[in-house]
């Protein structure tokens, strides 16, 4: 008798654990990704202000074949969650020519330090803001590493 009440007690509570738990963010099927906005005193030149959105979306098309890009001010594809990234450039360290060429490796590389901002594009609600540095062109794979790690995009 005493072990059917502890076991209903048991399934109670993990009912109610279960449906206190926080939902997870539901999988996006769709990208967008904004121009990034550069702080005032930055002087990123407009080719890399360009290229950054774009690599980030290359590079989560290579990550997730299918997942649909969408162009800032496109409307959303029907039927389609969509993950809205964005940011701010911080911080800009132009290339060094001499550097490049003596050392090679990413020695004299660009730098880029920028804010990153993940959001839900139909509610506006704020998923994640991370700071981001490294080599120009690494940026955007760090980028594409946060939406894998966040299980934020699905692969069909």
């Amino acid at each position: 008798m005493q072990l059917p009440t502890v076991a209903l007690a048991v399934v109670i509570y993990a009912a109610v654990l279960a449906s206190a738990a926080p939902a997870e963010p539901p999988p996006y099927s769709a990208v967008e990704v904004d121009p990034f906005a550069v702080v005032q005193d930055v002087a990123l030149p407009p080719d890399y202000q360009t290229a950054l959105p774009e690599n980030i979306a290359r590079e989560i098309t290579l990550a997730y074949e299918t997942v649909i890009i969408v162009r800032p001010g496109d409307p959303p594809p029907f039927g389609h969650a969509v993950l809205r990234i964005s940011g701010t450039v911080i911080r800009f360290q132009p290339a060094n020519p001499a550097k490049r060429s003596l050392i090679g490796f990413h020695a004299g590389a660009a730098m880029l330090q920028a804010r990153v901002r993940f959001a839900d594009a139909s509610t506006g609600q704020v998923l994640l803001i991370r700071e981001v540095k490294g080599a120009s062109e690494s940026v955007a794979k760090k980028i594409v590493k946060f939406c894998i790690t966040s299980h934020w995009l699905e692969s069909k």
